[in-house]
């Protein structure tokens, strides 16, 4: 599921904020490094409902349907998630 706006602001906020506090690490110019938190965030939230996609397509492509969130569903989900991840990422 995409991540609202928001979602990605909070979060790139709080990020932030502890790279701030983190030791050995100072940000000079905070409103620089900010987009560039908010723009990962944003590309990893595409990539995951990207995923996601191809996953829900290979699992309503089976010819025997199962209903989604039934146990049976959520193992073949993690499993062919994990196949997705290693064939992209050459894993």
């Amino acid at each position: 599921m995409r991540m609202s706006r928001e979602r990605i602001f909070h979060l790139a906020d709080l990020i932030l904020k502890e790279l701030g506090t983190a030791a050995g690490v100072h940000v000079k110019v905070p409103d620089d490094v900010r987009p560039e938190i908010i723009r990962a965030l944003t590309e990893e939230s595409k990539l995951e409902e990207s995923i996601d996609s191809e996953v829900r397509k290979t699992l309503g492509s089976y010819s025997r349907p199962m209903p989604e969130g039934s146990r049976e569903w959520e193992v073949l989900y993690d499993k062919t998630r994990e196949e997705v991840y290693r064939r992209r990422f050459r894993l």
